[in-house]
């Protein structure tokens, strides 16, 4: 029972000190690499947000033609106010 109770007390006084350890900074190649897959994930965002909107675009054309008398889209400048 002593053995189990020294054990506790060690862990509750080292948690702490691995809790606040840091990993060492990456090298060069890392961020390197970590910077061109940010790049990548951004144009490939960028790429979905372009073809949404076309797809978008497309559906409302396709309502508009179909529903003569609905209403005309709203800029969005103006809808934020």
């Amino acid at each position: 029972m002593n053995r189990l109770k020294v054990w506790m007390l060690a862990t509750v006084f080292v948690s702490p000190l691995l809790a606040f350890a840091q990993l060492p900074a990456p090298n060069a190649e890392e961020a390197a690499q970590k910077a061109a897959a940010a790049e990548k994930k951004a144009a490939g965002e960028e790429a979905a947000k372009a073809a949404l909107a076309k797809a978008q675009d497309r559906v409302a054309g396709r309502y508009r033609a179909t529903h003569p008398n609905a209403p005309r889209p709203v800029p969005v400048a103006a809808a934020a106010k």
